[in-house]
């Protein structure tokens, strides 16, 4: 996980530099709502909202095309706080996450883009040894709307491709994160 966090991190550093050299990326902050569950063994839960809050670059490799790298916070899972387990351990269920992904932006026009890509992230909710909620794997889409030159509003969707749960409780148990973001930015 923590070479999967460094690439793409190595990856925005990279498209930052191009940027720099041609002169043409823009960089902003987007803020918002999560509205997230989980999938999998998780019955009866109830879904809950949190905030997100994201730093991103947009670098155009084309009139069309662009690459948006973005480092943010998340607080998504579900509205339960935790389980305890028969060992006595506790499992949390809402948790916050930072989240690294490098998008594909496609302009389907001056105003409307598609939004396309991979996501990694990590819980950094407080915690103690009981670490059964560790990191994700995600793919996210989305479709999003230019309302001026530097405000835009976005609407995105995360499918979670990893069991989230680690150690034995993994072994029993399985979640995936799923959720819906929608996001103001500002370009600055």
């Amino acid at each position: 996980m923590k070479n999967i966090i460094l690439s793409l991190f190595v990856i925005f550093i990279s498209l930052n530099a191009y940027s720099q050299v041609n002169g043409e990326a823009q960089y902003g902050f987007r803020l918002g709502l999560n509205y997230s569950n989980l999938s999998g063994d998780i019955e009866d839960a109830d879904s809950r909202l949190g905030l997100h809050a994201n730093f991103f670059a947009v670098v155009p490799l084309s009139d069309s095309f662009s690459l948006q790298p973005e480092i943010g916070l998340s607080a998504i899972g579900v509205n339960e706080e935790e389980l305890r387990l028969e060992n006595g351990d506790n499992v949390q269920f809402k948790t916050n996450w930072l989240q690294v992904g490098v998008l594909a932006k496609v302009n389907l026009g001056e105003k409307l883009y598609l939004l396309l890509g991979p996501q990694a992230g990590v819980n950094v909710t407080e915690r103690d040894n009981n670490d059964y909620y560790n990191w994700d794997i995600a793919g996210v889409g989305g479709i999003g709307y230019n309302l001026d030159e530097n405000w835009t509003l976005d609407l995105r969707y995360s499918y979670g491709f990893a069991n989230i749960f680690d150690r034995e409780f993994g072994e029993i148990a399985e979640a995936n994160n799923r959720y819906f973001q929608l996001g103001i930015a500002y370009k600055l």
